[in-house]
C-alpha cells in the first residue's frame, strides 16, 4: 500500500469557514438573520485572515506538501466590478507561504459563498451569473493565478442538484427562517448556494464552471483546472437499482460529462446514499450503523467506491480534495482515515488514475448550518482563544504521508502521540 513520489497529501480549509469576519458575504447576512437558519454565527471563525502562516507552519510541520483553501469572491469583488487590491494580496501572501513551506497551494475560487451583491441577483439564478464569475476567476488567475499547484473552480458543484429535496423540506419547515434569510440578503433563499438546486441550475453551473476553467487556464495555462464534486457511494437494497441508475444521472451525469474536459475531477466523499425498491434515496443509516457528529453512517468505505464510479464516468485523473469524518473520538478519526486510504489504494490497484488525497479539514472549524459543534479537524480550535491543538490523527496523515505509505498507520497510537510531540500533540 505504497503511493506514489508526487502523491498529493494535504488538508483542506474554506475561506468563510475559517477566516472569520467575512461579512459582506450572503452566508454572513443568513447567519445574522432573525430567527436563522443557522444554529449560530461564525463570528472570528477560526481567525485564520490573520493566523495563517501558523496554521500552515502545523500543516508543514506535520509533513502534508499540500494546502487546500478558497479565495473569498466576497472580499476580492466587494462591489460589481470592484476589485479590491488588498484581497488579492492577502491572498498572494498566503500562496507564497505556502511555497515557503514546501507546500503546493490548491485554490478554491467558490466554496459555497457569493458576495451580497450577487445574492441580491439571484445568485446562481441569475443568467449573467457564468460570465460574473468568469470575470473574477480571470482577474484572480491575472493577478497570481500562475503560481497555484492546482485549481478548483466551484466546490461540490452538483450538492444543489443533491439537496434539492432535504432544501425543499427546510423551507417547508421553518419558513419564518426562510423569510427572514430573504430578508436579510434581498432575494429568494435560492439564491444562496445550498438551496440553488432549482429548474436552470444544472446547465447555468455547468456553464459557469467551464467559463471559469477557460479563464484560468488562459492566464495560467499550466495549472491544472478541475471541478469537486459531492460524490457518495450509491447502493441499491433489493429493487433499488433503478434508483440509482436515476440518481447518477440527475446528480452526477452532467457534471461528469464536463469533467472528462478538465485536467482533474475533484472527489469529496463522506458517506453512502441507499435506494430502496421506491426509486427513493436515503441517507438515513442503517439502525445498527455507528453515526458520525452529522449524523452521517460511518462509512469509510465510501471512498474508493466514488472513486471507482468518477474514473468509471469520466477516465479523469482523480484528486480526492475531501474525506473526514466529525468525531470528537479521534480514535475513530485514525480509523476512519486509515480505512479511507485502503480504499484509494485498493482502487488504484484496480487501475484508477488517483493522484491524491486531501483531508477534510485542517481545522475544527464553522461547519455552515451546524455551527461549531461538529469538529472534523486535524487541528482542534479553543473558541476562546483560538489556541491550536494537534491531534494525534494528523500526526498519523502526517506519517503516512512522509513515508508515502499506509504501513505508517500501523503504529500505536503511543508511538503516534510520541513522534507528534514536538509539534505539541494534543490527544483531542
Amino acid at each position: 500500500m505504497t503511493f506514489p513520489a508526487d502523491f498529493v497529501w494535504g488538508a483542506a480549509t474554506a475561506a468563510h469557514q475559517v477566516e472569520g469576519g467575512n461579512w459582506n458575504s450572503d452566508c454572513w447576512a443568513l447567519e445574522s438573520a432573525r430567527p436563522s437558519l443557522f444554529v449560530e454565527h461564525s463570528g472570528v471563525a477560526c481567525d485564520q485572515f490573520a493566523r495563517y502562516g501558523d496554521d500552515l507552519a502545523i500543516l508543514a510541520g506535520l509533513g502534508l506538501n499540500t494546502y487546500r483553501f478558497s479565495i473569498e469572491w466576497a472580499r476580492v469583488e466587494p462591489e460589481e466590478g470592484g476589485f479590491s487590491q488588498q484581497a488579492l494580496d492577502h491572498y498572494k501572501r498566503i500562496i507564497d507561504a505556502c511555497w515557503s513551506r514546501n507546500i503546493q497551494p490548491m485554490a478554491t475560487f467558490h466554496h459555497f459563498t457569493n458576495p451580497r451583491w450577487v445574492a441580491r441577483d439571484g445568485g446562481f439564478q441569475n443568467d449573467r451569473f457564468p460570465e460574473r464569475f468568469a470575470r473574477y476567476c480571470e482577474t484572480v488567475a491575472c493577478a497570481f493565478g500562475d503560481q497555484l499547484a492546482y485549481a478548483c473552480t466551484i466546490n461540490e458543484i452538483n450538492l444543489p442538484d443533491s439537496l434539492d429535496q432535504l432544501m425543499a423540506r427546510v423551507k417547508a419547515k421553518y419558513p419564518d427562517r426562510v423569510a427572514a434569510g430573504e430578508a436579510a440578503i434581498g432575494a429568494p433563499i435560492e439564491s444562496f448556494f445550498l438551496f440553488a438546486g432549482v429548474a436552470g441550475y444544472t446547465a447555468r453551473a455547468v456553464r459557469t464552471h467551464e467559463l471559469a476553467r477557460d479563464a484560468i487556464k488562459s492566464a495560467a495555462p499550466h495549472v491544472p483546472v478541475g471541478m469537486t464534486m459531492s460524490i457518495q457511494e450509491c447502493e441499491a437494497e433489493p429493487g433499488g437499482e433503478a434508483g440509482v441508475a436515476a440518481y447518477k444521472q440527475r446528480v452526477y451525469a452532467p457534471y461528469y460529462d464536463s469533467a472528462k474536459r478538465d485536467d482533474f475531477l475533484g472527489v469529496q466523499t463522506y458517506t453512502r446514499m441507499r435506494f430502496g425498491a421506491d426509486g427513493k434515496a436515503t441517507r438515513r443509516p442503517p439502525p445498527d450503523a455507528e453515526l458520525t457528529q452529522m449524523g452521517y453512517e460511518y462509512r469509510p468505505q465510501a471512498l474508493g467506491a466514488a472513486c471507482r464510479d468518477a474514473w468509471a464516468a469520466t477516465q479523469t485523473p482523480i484528486i480526492v480534495t475531501e474525506s473526514g469524518i466529525a468525531t470528537q473520538d479521534d480514535g475513530r478519526r485514525r480509523a476512519f482515515i486509515r480505512s479511507a486510504l485502503e480504499g484509494v489504494s485498493a482502487a488504484m490497484a484496480a487501475g484508477v488514475d488517483i493522484r491524491g488525497y486531501v483531508y477534510w479539514t485542517l481545522l475544527d472549524n464553522f461547519e455552515w448550518m451546524s455551527g461549531y459543534a461538529p469538529t472534523f479537524g486535524l487541528v482542534g480550535v479553543d473558541r476562546r482563544t483560538m489556541a491550536r491543538a494537534i491531534k494525534p490523527s494528523a500526526v498519523m496523515i502526517g506519517e503516512i504521508a512522509r513515508a508515502n505509505s499506509l504501513e505508517a498507520a500501523t503504529k500505536s497510537a503511543d508511538q503516534v502521540l510520541s513522534a507528534g510531540a514536538a509539534v505539541g500533540v494534543s490527544d483531542r
